[in-house]
């Protein structure tokens, strides 16, 4: 083997394991000081997205088959690692089209966000524990993108889990101003403030629930197939009995599918998993950018894109599998409309952004659902959009965060109204956080309005059922333009808030962010930028035919074509939506010619619905109501009734039951060898005669 292949073969493992090892070297590098430590946990970052983006140079996607040359299975030097021998299972990567994109997209605005953390975390108590997670979290999702088999990829899942746990819940000392939420708010008598450890428990629990659909839906699927491996699941197909065809003789194959959907619906905090992302907000913003922009939550979303093609093969029939993507697609639109509601009405700055990226992620769902429910069989269209938008949607909201961090920190609060008038003060930050704001919102010409567009016009030309969720999407879309702006307002214009005049009063001065902060939020809005010029030019067609090109491999014909003016009607509805958000917005929060308050207190409708948003569509109160609060009351009723009346009694008397017991053995212990000999016959003996009684019977 040549030292170039060698070299290949070796460098898709080295773009999850670097920032792996980065993690551990950085916990010793601790001990050499912490500017040692952060050096190598922002150079593992930085050395995994350039080895990430040499996918690109060391494969040939251009003539991509699913067997073909450098695109089969990687590992190191070359060859799969055995792994678990009594199941045949090897460990391995796979580097395809879309791996290849994710991993440059999560792993770029990873090192991004962990460059801001040298100066957001300045000065932070337990820095080693959070370079050391930071990195562990980014390996465990670049391992989970690019394994080549279901068993391998949860164990990324999982590992991005924990490390989400352990970020959330990073401030564990739980003090009053590391809580999310409104101390002392109430949504029907339930608590809407938690502490950083319950944030990160709650965290826990609800993705728990999704993981344990999702390891059930592989299970069986490894059940009926022998294999975990995506490219072997895919090849077997082949055959005229295959495991699809014995799955859906018993019932099954529909029910995997949707089983490992839940897997997606709890990682990427879609209804009815979605409580826990808004809450996440208690840990550091650094930690939200991560989770929200880069990896966490894109993980159901890339799960989704990777299964959909295989059970579209699988099931060789649109039809037997409309079931799942009619359900991605409703799901998604839904998830869309119910958290862009709830970001209208907040005024918790990253809450918003939270309730914001669980309806971006709800987009991306749509277009992969449409994908599968298009009358014209345009599948990588829907394809195409929805990771079109993963990509823009990381660009924009980890910006959105970075500069979230710096305005909470500068003025001491993470209520919009308590800042105001900052833009005169803070310009980097005010014109960053404008750009990105209005790719949010859809604005011609950044990254936001052609990758949301077309996830729209994927639904439009999808046709059918598709037209409700075209129409639920576009109403989605007006709310995201009118709180984009709303927050631009709130936070930038206008006079100071009293909160600022007595920081100032006091002697604090707003100012702009240290360059280790802005600097990567400002590229970020360059890049959006940047991505909406070319776009249109030929990213997005180029981006298309490489989804195609993958798509062919299973055995799904669908070429992509994007052209302006085929798409002219839906583009332009959706800009038009987009411009009348904005300026709604715009007039209520800038130039303050509306008055919000009023128009909200205008009538029972209209009040009703602001307090309806406003208490979370009274869905996580009702989570609490009905599995929360049922099982600790159980627990406390156990422990009044149970532990402490029976176990606790027994725990108290079993120490002179043992000693009792001790000094009657002891007396058995005489230290007379003939004893010994003698008892241990009689045991013999009285073994033989029950064996031969109960022979006999």
């Amino acid at each position: 083997m040549s030292i170039l292949g060698s070299c290949t073969d070796l460098i898709p493992n080295l773009v999850w394991i670097v920032p792996i090892a980065g993690g551990a070297l950085s916990v010793l590098g601790a001990r050499f000081g912490g500017a040692v430590r952060n050096a190598i946990a922002v150079g593992s970052g930085l050395v995994a997205a350039l080895l990430a983006t040499s996918l690109f140079f060391i494969s040939d996607f251009s003539n991509y088959t699913l067997t073909g040359k450098i695109l089969d299975d990687y590992t190191i030097c070359g060859t799969q690692a055995t792994w678990i021998q009594a199941l045949n299972l090897k460990a391995g990567v796979l580097v395809d089209p879309l791996t290849a994109v994710l991993a440059v997209t999560v792993s770029w605005v990873s090192f991004l966000i962990l460059f801001y953390s040298l100066g957001y975390m300045k000065g932070e108590r337990n820095l080693t524990r959070y370079y050391f997670l930071m990195t562990f979290f980014i390996g465990n999702m670049l391992l989970l993108v690019m394994s080549d088999n279901f068993l391998q990829l949860f164990l990324g899942w999982e590992g991005v889990g924990y490390c989400s746990y352990a970020l959330i819940g990073f401030w564990h000392s739980d003090e009053s101003r590391y809580w999310v939420g409104t101390l002392g708010e109430k949504t029907a008598g339930v608590p809407e403030s938690y502490s950083p450890s319950q944030a990160g428990l709650k965290a826990f629990i609800m993705t728990r629930a999704g993981d344990v659909a999702f390891l059930a839906g592989i299970l069986i699927i490894f059940a009926y197939s022998g294999t975990f491996n995506f490219m072997q699941l895919s090849v077997d197909l082949g055959a005229k009995s295959n495991w699809a065809t014995n799955l859906m003789s018993v019932g099954l194959f529909v029910p995997a599918a949707f089983l490992i959907f839940g897997g997606a619906i709890g990682k990427s905090a879609q209804f009815p998993l979605h409580e826990w992302l808004p809450d996440a907000m208690a840990g550091p913003t650094s930690v939200s950018a991560l989770i929200h922009a880069a990896t966490m939550v894109n993980a159901g979303v890339f799960l989704v894109g990777t299964v959909g093609p295989l059970f579209v093969q699988a099931a060789n029939s649109l039809n037997i599998v409309y079931p799942f993507f009619a359900t991605v697609a409703a799901i998604g639109a839904f998830t869309a409309l119910l958290a862009a509601s709830q970001a209208m009405v907040l005024d918790e700055l990253k809450k918003v952004l939270a309730y914001s990226t669980v309806s971006q992620i709800g987009y991306m769902m749509l277009g992969l659902g449409v994908a599968g429910l298009s009358t014209k069989g345009n599948f990588s269209f829907g394809f195409t959009a929805g990771f079109f938008h993963l990509m823009s949607q990381a660009l924009f909201k980890a910006a959105l965060f970075m500069c979230a961090g710096w305005l909470i920190h500068v003025t001491g609060s993470k209520y919009m109204s308590e800042m105001g008038g900052l833009g005169r003060s803070m310009k980097i930050t005010f014109y960053t956080m404008l750009v990105v704001a209005l790719s949010l919102s859809g604005i011609f010409p950044l990254s936001g309005f052609w990758s949301k567009e077309s996830i729209l016009s994927a639904a439009l030309q999808a046709g059918g059922i598709s037209d409700i969720f075209y129409i639920i999407g576009i109403v989605a879309a007006l709310m995201t333009a009118f709180y984009s702006m709303r927050m631009i307002g709130l936070i930038f214009t206008g006079d100071k808030s009293s909160n600022v005049k007595a920081l100032e009063e006091k002697g604090g001065h707003i100012h702009e962010a240290p360059p280790t902060m802005w600097v990567p939020y400002a590229l970020l809005a360059i890049a959006t930028v940047a991505l909406g010029i070319i776009a249109p030019i030929f990213f997005q067609q180029r981006l298309g035919s490489l989804f195609s090109a993958y798509l062919r491999n299973f055995g799904i014909p669908s070429p992509y074509s994007f052209s302006i003016l085929s798409d002219i009607v839906p583009l332009s509805i959706g800009l038009a939506v987009a411009i009348v958000g904005v300026l709604i917005g715009y007039l209520a929060y800038v130039r303050r010619s509306i008055n919000p308050k009023t128009v909200v207190a205008s009538g029972p409708l209209t009040l009703g619905a602001y307090r309806f948003f406003h208490h979370r569509w009274y869905i996580n109160a009702f989570y609490y109501k009905v599995f929360v609060y049922p099982v600790v009351s159980g627990a406390n009723w156990l422990y009044r009734n149970f532990e402490e009346k029976v176990i606790d009694p027994i725990n108290i008397g079993a120490p002179e039951f043992g000693g009792d017991a001790s000094d009657l053995l002891r007396k058995i212990q005489t230290g007379i060898e003939e004893e010994y000999v003698f008892a241990f016959a009689a045991g013999i003996v009285m073994l033989i005669i029950l064996l031969a009684i109960f022979a006999h019977l």
